[in-house]
């Protein structure tokens, strides 16, 4: 490690240099093309020349010219030769530190670091790379520490680690913990679907631009006829159990690789830090008291074995980090309740939205159901034999679905208040619950649709600075929206109960 200079400044780890380099040979690949013929016609001389004058702009330059420094009140970052960058945040704003190791990096002992600080998303944030793990480890700890040293000068992070163990760091509650026997919940999710949809387009695409489509198109021609005589009852659920064990397959190879040895910890210095991934590795450390809320998520299909996961609700940042993988439903719910200290808060019986919410679900439903018969029965007008029954079938199946998930999103409709916080739960037919405590609401909206106003319900949002900025809460009754609103937020509601008024008296009403 590099010593830092008499005025503070530090510089990265060296493995930068060659980090950098192997990183942009992807990049790179045309000008080393053009040192291969260069190197023909001018000698190897000429050609080792150029190569090396090419790795030390690529790596050298950026190592030297990248510099960073910790005060008391301030990180500084200088970077750049020609176009000179400095960046300075103030300690106290910093919102989050995510670490991140590659293959390359593992192997080196080292880390990325990324400052966030809540203005302008993940792509503002500063970032370190690369440093050697523990200054990285010890420089995530003194930014998220509050009380900084009283001594005078800059901290730097050969100092660090013993600072923080004099605030107690080093100790450590764990939260929870990865179990292998979690991976049952992988083919659950949606992403070895989509994995294997992206990578059968992208094989299409390449496929046909190498030709190799018409090279073997008498073969699949071939296969398909063969498989085409089979009929309907034999082809559609030998192509769909195919899919989806394809799909399992991808998406416990891919949960393995993500969350392998998750760690979800609570240490001393008042931070929450997950660590988690099998060849790459992905560590945030989160101030607990930017945790504002938590978002207990079960997808459609994870809902089977009873699974689901959590995501933490951080103030000045878009993103929920996750703090639990797809896990057992009622261990999602503890780790959220352990996280935000609010036992049985998740878990609460929520206030379901009457009659009016009910109706307006089914008439969506109902409507939707209409799209997949319309189509079933103008396929089922030309299509022959087995096949118009295989459309048929497969019509009445989707309307059956569009039906039964209308009744979903009227089951996981609702809200609750718990103490100071609220808990909301999704009209959507995956089952989310967020638990927001009061003091993330910084306001309140209301949304009211034509049809929401003949109905006389609206949508109330909750406006925050943290995770997606706004939760809404569908299909409330205006008094009921004026109570949830003074419950939360008692000088916000004014213009609900002005709207409660209107619609007692039989005035129209727009939106507030």
């Amino acid at each position: 490690m590099t010593r830092p200079d008499a005025a503070g400044w530090n510089r990265l780890s060296p493995w930068a240099i060659g980090t950098r380099v192997v990183k942009s040979l992807p990049s790179l690949v045309p000008a080393l093309i053009g040192l291969v013929f260069l190197g023909r016609s001018s000698g190897p001389v000429v050609w080792a020349i150029v190569a090396l004058l090419l790795a030390a702009a690529v790596g050298l330059v950026p190592w030297l010219t990248t510099t960073y420094r910790v005060t008391p009140t301030q990180l500084e970052v200088r970077r750049g030769l020609l176009r000179r960058e400095n960046s300075t945040v103030r300690r106290d704003r910093v919102r989050s530190v995510d670490s991140e190791a590659g293959p390359l990096e593992r192997v080196l002992g080292l880390r990325i670091l990324k400052i966030g600080t809540g203005v302008g998303g993940e792509h503002h944030a500063i970032r370190l790379d690369p440093l050697r793990a523990d200054v990285a480890d010890a420089l995530a700890r003194e930014l998220l520490r509050r009380t900084p040293n009283d001594g005078a000068g800059q901290a730097s992070p050969a100092e660090v680690p013993s600072r923080a163990e004099d605030h107690g760091a080093a100790a450590e509650i764990e939260i929870a913990r990865m179990n292998p026997a979690w991976i049952r919940y992988a083919p659950f999710s949606l992403t070895g679907l989509a994995t294997v949809a992206a990578v059968g387009g992208v094989g299409l695409r390449v496929s046909s631009d190498l030709d190799l489509t018409d090279a073997g198109s008498e073969t699949a021609a071939r296969w398909g006829e063969q498989l085409w005589a089979l009929g309907p009852i034999v082809v559609i659920p030998f192509a769909v159990i195919a899919l989806l064990l394809v799909a399992a397959a991808v998406s416990v190879v891919a949960y393995v690789f993500a969350f392998w040895g998750f760690r979800l910890t609570r240490r001393g210095d008042g931070t929450l830090h997950t660590t988690r991934g099998l060849v790459s590795t992905n560590s945030i450390t989160l101030e607990r008291k930017r945790i504002r809320g938590a978002r207990v998520h079960q997808p459609i299909l994870m809902r089977i074995p009873h699974g689901a996961k959590v995501f933490g609700l951080a103030s000045g940042s878009t993103r929920h980090p996750m703090l639990l993988p797809p896990a057992p439903e009622s261990r999602a719910r503890e780790v959220a309740d352990v996280t935000l200290g609010r036992p049985g808060t998740v878990g609460a019986t929520t206030v379901q939205h009457g009659p009016i919410a009910h109706r307006r679900r089914w008439t969506r439903g109902a409507l939707s159901a209409l799209l997949p018969l319309a189509a079933g029965g103008a396929a089922a007008a030309w299509l022959p034999g087995a096949w118009r029954v295989a459309a048929t079938v497969a019509a009445v199946l989707l309307a059956v679905v569009a039906v039964v998930s209308a009744e979903l999103r009227y089951r996981n409709l609702g809200h609750a208040i718990v103490g100071d916080a609220l808990v909301i739960g999704e009209c959507a037919v995956a089952r989310s619950r967020t638990v927001l405590e009061f003091d993330g609401v910084v306001g309140w909206v209301t949304r009211e649709s034509v049809f929401q106003r003949r109905s006389g319900v609206l949508t109330l949002i909750a406006a925050t600075a943290v995770g997606a900025r706004r939760y809404r809460i569908t299909d409330l009754e205006p008094d009921a929206a004026a109570a949830l609103a003074a419950a939360v937020l008692p000088r916000t509601v004014e213009p609900i109960r002005e709207r409660t008024t209107r619609v007692i008296s039989g005035e129209s009403a727009g939106t507030t």
